[in-house]
């Protein structure tokens, strides 16, 4: 017979050699530590930044290239003498045995979370891994703009590139290509230049279009351009100069342009049995009456008013048209900048805020660089206002951004823009001749990037 205390001992015995056994197998050199030495998050701030510039600055990290840098540059004259960095690995954890800060001239130190950096030194960022072996090295570049980014800088491209005989025009830009139609001798024409070059102009027929067209109706949508005649009938061209008339529901009393939204619809104004009404509409195939929620539409102009889309980059909810000056239905002229946004099969319209010195008769609205601007006419010259709320409120442009002294006076001058440039064609002097010449400007910004 086995006594029961020999069982007792053998059970203690086995499990004193299961736990001795486990605890042999939990030693130092069986953990496994990370060889992970790449910066994930970076960022730098500082006390004399009073505007919060750097804590906003977006760094991008070339992990590829071992570079850690601000795309978009820190504003003209920024200076700030030192700054406290953010380094975050993994997870975004400060999971390094080891991170050195390597400074111009050569000199180097262990860094921690509370150090002050000068930052006109800070060359490099030395990283070692949890694994306390793996190092990665990385070479830091903080932008800042040398010249005032946002001096506008201002050429003639082209000059007399129209006939002498001109007495209406207007360039819009479609396939790639600037064209100005123009009335002369009683007929319609055009001249066509690269969008790209603005200065080698090649003369074009045009055909369909009669000499009764209002060329300051020419409306350009994604398949073609609009336009309307003194009888309110509507025209298009899917090429620029091959012209067509477009049977429509209603009569076309004007055309406002694309308005942004998730159709992206044509805005118009329509005769219903001699009542003005909104539509919106795809290609005029059909026409779609809307309601506008504040005011009427014969508060709205009807002639010689400019447009332009306004969406921004950043929010989904900033998409609407902005139209400035040109006269009502009553001809009287209207000197509001109006916004118009389509909502629910409704147009939603509000005034922007400007002074009521400020004349917008003949001018000229465009968006440009994430901001609307209107060139206005006044005392005999022109000059820049622009909004950096999406034309909620306006206000003259600095000095930075004035037109040069040999830009003469004009109203009703084409403007389009592209990505970095601005472009202006044409208008009307003060002897009420038309000028044919082309303007680029251009933001200082687009050159330094």
């Amino acid at each position: 017979m086995i006594s029961k205390y020999f069982l007792w001992t053998s059970v203690l015995i086995m499990n004193l050699l299961l736990l001795s056994s486990c605890l042999g197998s939990s030693n130092d050199g069986d953990l496994e530590y990370s060889p992970d030495a790449q910066i994930y998050s970076f960022s730098m701030a500082s006390k004399a930044d009073t505007l919060n510039l750097l804590r906003t600055t977006e760094f991008s990290i070339d992990q590829v290239n071992s570079r850690i840098f601000n795309k978009k540059p820190l504003p003209y004259q920024f200076h700030v003498d030192s700054v406290v960095l953010n380094i975050r690995g993994a997870n975004n954890l400060s999971t390094f045995s080891d991170v050195t800060i390597q400074l111009i001239p050569d000199s180097s130190f262990a860094w921690v979370q509370s150090d002050s950096i000068e930052v006109s030194r800070l060359h490099k960022i030395i990283t070692t891994a949890p694994d306390g072996i793996t190092k990665k090295t990385y070479e830091i570049q903080l932008y800042i703009y040398q010249q005032d980014p946002y001096i506008m800088s201002w050429e003639k491209v082209a000059e007399d590139y129209l006939p002498t005989t001109v007495n209406q025009q207007k360039t819009v830009e479609f396939n790639n290509r600037f064209i100005t139609y123009y009335i002369a001798n009683g007929a319609v024409n055009a001249t066509s230049s690269s969008a790209s070059d603005g200065n080698n102009w090649t003369t074009a027929s045009v055909t369909g279009l009669p000499p009764a067209i209002q060329l300051s109706s020419l409306t350009v949508s994604e398949n073609y351009i609009f336009a309307i005649d003194d009888d309110n009938r509507l025209f298009r061209t899917s090429d620029g100069f091959t012209w067509t008339q477009v049977v429509t529901e209603f009569p076309i009393v004007t055309i406002y342009g694309v308005i942004p939204s998730a159709t992206d619809d044509i805005l118009v104004m329509v005769n219903d049995s001699s009542t003005s009404k909104l539509a919106i509409t795809e290609d005029f195939t059909s026409l779609q009456l809307v309601e506008m929620n504040s005011g009427t539409p014969a508060d709205l102009p009807v002639k010689n008013f400019s447009a332009v889309q306004i969406e921004s980059t950043t929010s989904y909810t900033i998409k609407y048209l902005a139209i400035a000056g040109g006269s009502k239905a009553d001809d009287t002229d209207s000197n509001d900048i109006w916004i118009l946004q389509e909502k629910g099969g409704e147009i939603y319209a509000l005034k922007s805020k400007k002074s009521e010195s400020v004349s917008v008769d003949g001018s000229s609205i465009f968006f440009y660089d994430e901001k609307p601007y209107i060139l206005v006419a006044s005392g005999g010259k022109n000059s820049l206002l622009y909004s950096d709320n999406y034309g909620l409120d306006w206000k003259p442009a600095e000095e930075n951004q004035s037109l040069p002294a040999t830009f003469n006076y004009r109203k009703n001058a084409s403007v389009i823009t592209d990505n970095n440039n601005i472009w202006i064609f044409g208008g009307v002097s003060q002897a009420q001749t038309q000028i044919r010449d082309v303007w680029k400007g251009r933001l200082n910004k687009f050159d330094l990037n």
